[in-house]
């Protein structure tokens, strides 16, 4: 009786060491996947058994990915692979729009006959980083003022971004009072933060020049200076246009002396009379 059990252990364990059904391989069409882009996975399967293997069914599982089936379902089944031969299945997939940046591992599922098998592989998701730099509001109006400049820094990528520090560079055009460097820290995907610096302008419309330094959901680490140009005015140009108050002091006082010149040429005249008569 215990031969028996052994003899028939061994018949079923003998079948499932002879067939076996391994992922050789992987790729996809992109090497990085953006968010809402498609890619064709491609999945190589090897027999690395010693009998031919009939009616298997490869599976996708993205339950817990951003991903779905793009034009086909997430299910394969293959005829036949002989021993020691492979075949590969073909999966068109598309990511999520709402997908953030980083490696997914995705469970492949691998039965046939009355074996089932779980294998791991791994798409990553890279969104570009993009950051764009707007003047948002001057107090400064004309040349020598002091006042503040307000820029927006506009995340318009499609992945978040951290670690963002901006860096006014020292220039000749203006005089900065304020510290120069400012570390902002994360900027969220259609969101911005701003950035105040205080300056005083030396020329008519100087340029200011800024450091952007931040990194991705990935780490991957951007470094760029962007230009913003503010519209200055000289003295007199703020003047005719009315954007600053003038003086007008000295047109009260030749007011002043116009009417008491006046009031004097009067008295004379009402004094003269009054002596005529």
């Amino acid at each position: 009786m215990k031969k028996l059990i052994i003899i028939m252990l061994a018949l079923l364990i003998i079948p499932l060491v002879n067939a076996q059904i391994a992922i050789q391989s992987f790729d996809t069409s992109l090497s990085k996947v953006s968010p809402g882009d498609s890619t064709q996975l491609r999945i190589t399967l090897e027999n690395v058994g010693k009998d031919d293997i009939s009616n298997i069914l490869v599976n996708l599982n993205l339950d817990d990915v951003p991903f779905a089936p793009l034009g086909s379902s997430t299910e394969k089944v293959i005829d036949e692979i002989e021993n020691d031969d492979s075949t590969t299945v073909y999966f068109n997939l598309i990511a999520l729009p709402n997908a953030e940046s980083q490696i997914y591992k995705i469970p492949v599922e691998i039965s046939y006959d009355d074996v089932k098998k779980t294998s791991l592989i791994s798409l990553e998701v890279s969104a570009s980083a993009k950051l764009d730099l707007l003047l948002d509001e001057s107090e400064v109006v004309k040349v020598n003022d002091q006042g503040i400049v307000t820029l927006k820094l506009v995340n318009n990528g499609l992945t978040q971004i951290k670690f963002l520090k901006v860096s006014l560079q020292q220039s000749e055009a203006y005089e900065i009072l304020s510290p120069n460097e400012l570390y902002i820290g994360e900027v969220d995907v259609d969101d911005f933060e701003t950035a105040e610096f205080n300056i005083i302008p030396k020329v008519k419309n100087p340029q200011l020049a800024l450091n952007l330094e931040y990194s991705d959901m990935n780490n991957n680490v951007f470094k760029e200076t962007k230009f913003i140009f503010l519209k200055v005015y000289t003295l007199e140009e703020a003047k005719q246009l009315g954007l600053v108050k003038q003086n007008n002091l000295f047109s009260i006082i030749v007011i002043i002396v116009v009417l008491l010149f006046i009031y004097i040429i009067y008295r004379r005249i009402k004094k003269i009379k009054k002596n005529v008569n």
